[in-house]
């Protein structure tokens, strides 16, 4: 299954936050090269092959020396939130030429990066909450992100894993989800079908969601999920108690593959990625 959509997508950025109370401290930085950039690179390369005019090759050159210092410009580096028993990794964008831009898109990258202390914790000085933030791409067109971690509510026995991503358009900060990019009632066909994929999943995590899937029924699980898959990923929605909702499903591209989020029973992880190659499906 191949929409079209999936350039608008692609197109997305990273998870964004506003400044909350508490000092954050520096974990590291990675500069990550964008594919439409490289896209460029690679037409320019071209045209400069096929024309065989030196005026065509230099433009070829120019154009990618163009791309080669723009990827050279925008960075992301990951930054921490911590404050009690909560540590909260989350993106910080440099490089982009519009610094007013660059400094709301990092507010908004922090504050959905932090939003599950508002939407998920009962007490925040006292629950634990530890995310890391994997930063998947960045450039002048979107920023991609994501978090995985653990979350213990005080007076819960064990903790539960928490998998949650960001996609953000940079130039308009709208954040891109699952409905930007396929239908979601085909990806739960997918996810209850025999070709489904787990992302990093051995055999004891696949045959255990199998089993899942058959004992819960397809049929029954079939409206769960397409509510779910409707009502994924960012922005957060406030309910009639005027508390954020939290998604029960996130997803992201990489590589032309989609990966989406469903949630499962505690003793199979609380949470199940699922990974669809939107190349070869």
């Amino acid at each position: 299954m191949r929409n079209r959509r999936v350039g608008l997508f692609c197109a997305a950025a990273l998870a964004a936050a506003l400044a909350v109370t508490g000092c954050g401290k520096k974990s590291g930085s990675k500069v990550v090269e964008t594919s439409a950039e490289n896209r460029a690179a690679e037409t320019a390369a071209s045209v400069a092959a096929t024309s065989g005019s030196a005026e065509s090759s230099t433009a070829a050159a120019g154009n990618s020396a163009a791309a080669t210092e723009k990827r050279a410009l925008i960075s992301a580096k990951v930054e921490t939130y911590q404050k009690d028993n909560v540590s909260i990794g989350y993106p910080v964008v440099n490089g982009l030429t519009d610094s007013a831009q660059q400094e709301k898109l990092n507010a908004h990258l922090k504050e959905n990066a932090l939003s599950p202390i508002e939407a998920l914790l009962t007490d925040a000085a006292k629950d634990k909450l530890t995310v890391t933030a994997e930063v998947v791409s960045a450039d002048a067109d979107r920023v991609v992100v994501v978090y995985r971690g653990e979350m213990q509510r005080s007076g819960d026995a064990t903790p539960v894993k928490l998998f949650y991503t960001n996609t953000v358009a940079v130039k308009t900060l709208k954040d891109l989800g699952l409905r930007d990019a396929v239908d979601a009632d085909s990806m739960v066909n997918y996810a209850l079908g025999d070709a489904f994929e787990l992302d990093n999943a051995g055999e004891s995590e696949v045959n255990a969601y199998k089993a899942w899937v058959q004992s819960t029924g397809k049929e029954a699980l079939q409206k769960s999920l397409e509510e779910k898959l409707a009502a994924s990923d960012f922005p957060l929605k406030k309910g009639e108690n005027g508390k954020l909702r939290w998604p029960e499903s996130f997803s992201y591209v990489k590589d032309g593959e989609i990966y989406f989020s469903i949630s499962v029973p505690q003793d199979m992880g609380n949470v199940v990625v699922l990974k669809y190659d939107m190349v070869t499906k």
